[in-house]
């Protein structure tokens, strides 16, 4: 890569990662269609290993980063860094790691799906107070 796409490319990334402008107006701002920018972006590194395989994870895009996920260089796994991190607090500890599956269920499916019957079981408790 020549020196001004290198430096196109560290500008890009700068501006991806440690603003909070949008796409559009980054692009815009490169003279770079949106799809070229992304071209340029590269992944954000967490600085954490990966739990199944030692990997390096980082954050695909801001969206990632913004809601907790990560996915592994080497495995491919997408996880939210925060379970990885409570599984690893766990299973130092010697406890089952809270991302662990529960018959075959991903922690993070049998937990959404608690939440959602809560919330039902909140709605049909007003529904028939207000009868």
């Amino acid at each position: 890569m020549e020196t001004e796409d290198l430096a196109l490319k560290a500008r890009a990334n700068a501006l991806y990662w440690e603003s909070d402008d949008s796409v559009n107006d980054i692009a815009d701002r490169l003279d770079l269609s949106k799809g070229a920018l992304y071209g340029l972006v590269d992944p954000l590194p967490a600085d954490e290993a990966c739990p199944q395989c030692g990997g390096s994870l980082e954050y695909p895009n801001r969206t990632a980063r913004e809601k907790g996920f990560v996915t592994c260089t080497q495995c491919d796994l997408e996880e939210e860094l925060a379970l990885i991190r409570a599984a690893a607090d766990e299973e130092a500890r010697g406890h089952l790691p809270t991302s662990a599956p529960v018959d075959g269920v991903p922690a993070r499916t049998a937990v959404a799906a608690g939440l959602i019957g809560l919330a039902a079981g909140i709605l049909i408790g007003q529904w028939a107070r207000s009868r």
